[in-house]
């Protein structure tokens, strides 16, 4: 049995402080997603989308309902999930590693949002229009990276770019047949 190691990692702090902001109903989030404060709704989390600078990372998984009584008697749960209507954490970092592709899953409520990536995955795959916004293991060093739906991908004109990719390295966890980028955040917002 493979080892689970996370495909999400801050390796480096932020001092900025830690956000609250309200969830979005419907959407099931894994832990360290980006998201922004949805300028349409002052104190409501919107999956980031490179329009603004992030509010930070979700600091826990979020799921729809909330979690469960089995949630809190299962062994091994060292924290329990938001639930998406909650109030939620959101952490600034400096320095992150994240791999894998996934899908973007609907909300649960029919919403205009598209959802979000789970199962650890937090790197944008984009095919016809959006396949610029692809990282791939060619993707060159220094590249300026902005959001899609709360994943990692590569900037384009138009969007705020508060990371650049660092480092490729080997994935953790082969079996999402990817790899893992270091991403630093930049000095200021770069538009």
């Amino acid at each position: 049995m493979l080892p689970n190691p996370s495909t999400f990692e801050v390796t480096k702090r932020s001092s900025r402080p830690i956000r609250s902001l309200a969830g979005v109903t419907g959407l099931n989030a894994a832990r360290g997603i980006a998201f922004i404060e949805d300028p349409a709704n002052p104190g409501f989390a919107k999956l980031a989308d490179g329009s603004l600078p992030i509010a930070g990372f979700i600091t826990r998984n979020c799921q729809v309902g909330g979690p469960t009584i089995s949630d809190a008697v299962l062994p091994n749960r060292i924290e329990l999930p938001f639930a998406d209507t909650d109030f939620q954490s959101f952490e600034q970092a400096e320095e992150v590693q994240a791999e894998g592709y996934g899908p973007i899953a609907t909300l649960a409520n029919g919403g205009t949002q598209n959802g979000t990536v789970q199962n650890g995955a937090y790197l944008y795959s984009g095919t016809g229009a959006n396949a610029a916004k692809t990282l791939t293991a060619g993707t060159a060093i220094g590249t300026e990276v902005s959001f899609i739906g709360g994943q990692f991908a590569v900037a384009v004109s138009g969007q705020v770019a508060e990371y650049y990719l660092a480092q490729i390295l080997p994935p953790s966890r082969p079996d999402l047949n990817t790899f893992r980028c270091r991403f630093v955040m930049q000095t200021g917002d770069r538009q």
